[in-house]
């Protein structure tokens, strides 16, 4: 399990760092363009409000799972030193796997929303792009972080314990 923790940390670090990076660079130049264009010329750039929306969702779909892996979410240790090594051990397995079965629900409630968002319309405001897709890819960064959230549950250090990963950004 471990080469299979090292090739999902692999995977959450390319999808997080190169497409979502890519993305957010996009998101960037579009917000200062918009905002030169609104501010100086007086005409904003029709959309740049639906885009700059889109494209954050898929910034956020992105890093979900490295955010996860690297330790960049916050995390609150009331009890481990008072329980001891053994029983956090278990403890985090335990919430491991249940943030696994709760981020499967949520993958699969993202696509049937992605689902139903083609079927009945539904849109953005301004340029009426179709919002299926940003369903379907937030549900592939839930199950995505579902997947490594399995993972480490299996994984195996010294300590038994599957820890982010040192590296970060």
């Amino acid at each position: 399990m471990d080469h299979a923790l090292g090739f999902i940390e692999r995977v959450v670090r390319i999808i997080a760092l190169w497409f979502g990076g890519v993305v957010l660079f996009i998101m960037m130049g579009l917000t200062v363009v918009d905002v030169i264009f609104r501010d100086v010329l007086n005409a904003p750039i029709f959309g740049a409000e639906d885009l700059s929306r889109l494209a954050l969702l898929i910034v956020v779909a992105t890093a979900v799972a490295y955010s996860g892996r690297t330790g960049g979410q916050v995390a609150v240790e009331l009890f481990s030193d008072a329980l001891g090594p053994g029983i956090t051990r278990w403890t985090d397995k335990l919430v491991r796997l249940i943030g696994a079965a709760m981020f499967t629900v949520l993958a699969w409630r993202l696509l049937i929303n992605g689902r139903d968002a083609a079927i009945y319309g539904e849109t953005s405001q301004g340029l009426l792009l179709s919002h299926g897709p940003f369903y379907y890819i937030l549900a592939a960064g839930m199950g995505l972080y579902a997947l490594v959230l399995a993972v480490e549950i299996f994984a195996k250090t010294g300590d038994g314990e599957a820890p982010p990963s040192e590296e970060g950004l």
